[in-house]
C-alpha cells in the first residue's frame, strides 16, 4: 500500500510540473509567433514601399550607392598638376562616383568607382576630357582597367 501511495503522489508531482513546462513551452511560443508576424509586415511595408517609389520615379541622391563598378586607370607622361586635373575632371564625369589618385613619375593611377562598363566609362571620359582620352593614347582597354600613356 506505501508503494501505492508514493506512485501516486509520483504520478501527480511529474503531471504538476509537465504541465507548468507546457504552459512556458505555449507563452514561447506565442512570442515567437509575434515577433514572425512583426517582421513579416515589415517585409511587406518595405515591398509596398519600393513599389510605390518605383511608381513616382527613383530620385538618384547618392551616386555612391548607384556606382558598382571600379575601374583603374593607368595615366603615364603626366606631372602631377596634369594629373590632379585629370583626376577632376574624371570625378565630374556623368555615372562617376568618386576618384582617388596615386601620383608616381613612373605612372600615376586613377581609382574610379563608377555605374556602368569600363567602356561606358571611357566614353563618357573622352567626352569630358578629349586630348587626355583620345584613341591614339589608349594602350590598353580591359574590364576594370585603361592604359593611357600621354604623348608630349
Amino acid at each position: 500500500m506505501k508503494k501505492f501511495g508514493m506512485i501516486c503522489c509520483a504520478i501527480m508531482l511529474f503531471g504538476v510540473v509537465s504541465v507548468n513546462a507546457q504552459g512556458i513551452l505555449d507563452k514561447i511560443d506565442r512570442t515567437l509567433d509575434k515577433a514572425d508576424k512583426a517582421g513579416n509586415q515589415a517585409d511587406r511595408a518595405g515591398k509596398t514601399g519600393s513599389k510605390i517609389s518605383s511608381l513616382f520615379g527613383k530620385k538618384k541622391g547618392n551616386a555612391e550607392a548607384d556606382a558598382e563598378t571600379k575601374t583603374t586607370v593607368a595615366i603615364s607622361g603626366v606631372d602631377f598638376a596634369v594629373l590632379k586635373s585629370i583626376a577632376e575632371k574624371a570625378e565630374n564625369t556623368k555615372g562617376v562616383a568618386s576618384a582617388k589618385t596615386k601620383f608616381s613619375t613612373s605612372g600615376s593611377t586613377i581609382s574610379l568607382q563608377h555605374s556602368g562598363t569600363t567602356e561606358d566609362l571611357l566614353e563618357a571620359l573622352q567626352k569630358t576630357n578629349p586630348e587626355v582620352f583620345d584613341e591614339k593614347n589608349i594602350e590598353t582597354l580591359e574590364d576594370g582597367q585603361i592604359s593611357i600613356k600621354v604623348k608630349k
